[in-house]
């Protein structure tokens, strides 16, 4: 199988050949990795990695344009966060996506992930600054509804841009948004019921009429979400945070195998930055049999840090990738 191959036959539910594998760093992990390996750039680390995921995020456009945060604060009307959600440049001016299809011209056996129209919830909460967001879900329920009716629109806008410049250059779209912290979700879970599902639902509806996949990003504790990710159409549920609460590999495993893709759990507050390449290595292993090598993608459970170690990052993507049927669980 190619890459790319590999990457759609999983999120499909089929049996790759092996488990696909995923590099994400911040710039100054991955500034480390490639001094201390001797490679040129990010793609010489991929190859070297052998990961099957390229992402190609748009350019700016001919105007730059940008918010102070928290400038709708102080606003007290639905007119005026319509006013201020509209009053932006077109899409055609801010967006650039040559870079997505120079991507896939260049790595056409690679899967391309691009990221999509930006967050919902915590767009809000930059919006109108952390508490006052936050206040807003009891006690002004319509100013935050108007922000996510603006804020649908942006994103149909954006996803119409990315087909109509790209057209299948891009496999996966990753939508971004923070519902977890380590412990619970950020707002109650019936917010996310009557404010944040039907906006993603429509969201994604959106994106698959065009045949893309849908990665959803949200960092923490959010297991409880993770049947309404399932319904609202979500395929592959990205980070994996296996330290937060209810977010272990194994409980995941047992409720939702089979259901939706898992893209990481490898586990980056402890194990990769202060385990041992064999428990690195082990951890693999184990993930791979839980999962049956379906339906899951090697990868961190957040982005690696300069503080995990080149020989940890080297265990985890050179362990054993393959399951035979006499290493599969009973």
């Amino acid at each position: 199988m190619t890459h790319r191959q590999r990457v759609i036959a999983t999120i499909t539910g089929e049996q790759p050949d092996r488990v696909p594998a995923d590099y994400y760093g911040t710039p100054e992990a991955t500034k480390k990795y490639l001094q201390q390996l001797q490679l040129k750039d990010e793609f010489e680390l991929i190859q070297y990695l052998d990961t099957d995921v390229i992402r190609a995020v748009s350019g700016p456009g001919k105007i730059k344009f940008s918010r102070e945060k928290e400038f709708m604060k102080n606003v007290s009307s639905v007119s005026e966060v319509r006013r201020l959600s509209k009053e932006i440049p077109s899409v055609d001016d801010l967006m650039d996506n040559s870079p997505i299809v120079a991507a896939r011209e260049k790595h056409s056996d690679y899967a391309i992930m691009t990221y999509g129209p930006g967050s919902i919830f915590l767009g809000a909460n930059s919006a109108f600054g952390y508490e006052t967001c936050l206040m807003h879900h009891v006690l002004r329920p319509d100013l935050i509804r108007e922000l996510i009716k603006c804020s649908i629109d942006w994103a149909i806008e954006v996803i119409d841009k990315l087909h109509r410049d790209t057209g299948d250059a891009v496999d996966i779209i990753s939508l971004e948004d923070d519902f977890g912290t380590q412990t619970s979700l950020y707002i109650s879970y019936e917010m996310f019921l009557e404010f944040y599902k039907p906006a993603f639902s429509e969201i994604i509806r959106h994106i698959k009429n065009y045949g893309y996949f849908v990665q959803f990003h949200s960092c923490g504790a959010v297991s409880q979400l993770i049947p309404d990710f399932i319904e609202m159409g979500v395929d592959i549920l990205d980070p994996v945070q296996v330290s937060a609460k209810g977010m272990d590999i194994e409980t995941l495993a047992k409720r939702f195998k089979g259901k939706i893709c898992f893209h990481g759990g490898i586990d980056t507050q402890k194990l990769l930055p202060y385990g041992t390449p064999d428990q690195v290595r082990r951890e693999v292993e184990k993930i791979i049999k839980i999962f049956e090598g379906r339906k899951i993608f090697i990868a961190p459970s957040q982005n690696f840090l300069p503080d995990i170690p080149v020989e940890n990052l080297i265990a985890m993507f050179t362990a054993p990738r393959t399951i035979s049927c006499d290493e599969k669980p009973d």
